[in-house]
């Protein structure tokens, strides 16, 4: 493992914490021609595996069938921090997930419903209520984790943060 990895590792408590307040991520496949191929998605976590929906049709969907692995990865950057005056003086203030895992595919109804409305309450707070018709086409599938590894980089007190 890598020297920083040890030193700023997130918690599993912080992981989790991370994936409920991040809506955004991105999933990487690997492409019938051997070359990663990696997408943004939003997610939700529920019973503490990541889930994800999309179309039916398309490369990515394309790549899961032929092979299950995946790599997602989902990061919060929060600005720069100027440790000193030169240029390379210079260090990203973060927090970041990455899971690697296989992809299962929901096949029941009644569970991409429940997904599809955590994802929707978690996106846009408030909305209700769902059209029943819209559920069986929509593909969702979920992470089956192998490792979840989080890092972060926090900036030293008496260091500056330029913020993004």
């Amino acid at each position: 493992m890598q020297p920083n990895m040890m030193n700023n590792r997130m918690t599993e408590a912080e992981v989790a914490s991370f994936l409920k307040r991040i809506d955004a991520g991105a999933v990487s496949t690997i492409g019938e021609d051997g070359y990663p191929y990696c997408v943004p998605v939003n997610f939700v976590v529920l019973d503490g595996l990541v889930y994800i929906h999309g179309r039916r049709l398309g490369e990515k969907i394309d790549n899961l069938g032929a092979d299950s692995k995946v790599c997602f990865t989902a990061w919060d950057r929060k600005g720069y921090e100027d440790c000193g005056t030169l240029a390379c003086d210079t260090t990203t203030v973060y927090e970041c997930v990455v899971i690697r895992g296989d992809v299962e595919f929901v096949e029941d109804d009644d569970k991409k419903a429940e997904m599809l409305l955590a994802l929707v309450d978690k996106l846009v707070p408030g909305k209700k209520g769902m059209d029943l018709g819209k559920v069986p086409p929509t593909v969702v599938y979920r992470i089956v984790p192998k490792t979840v590894t989080g890092k972060y980089h926090r900036p030293l007190p008496a260091n500056r943060v330029r913020e993004v």
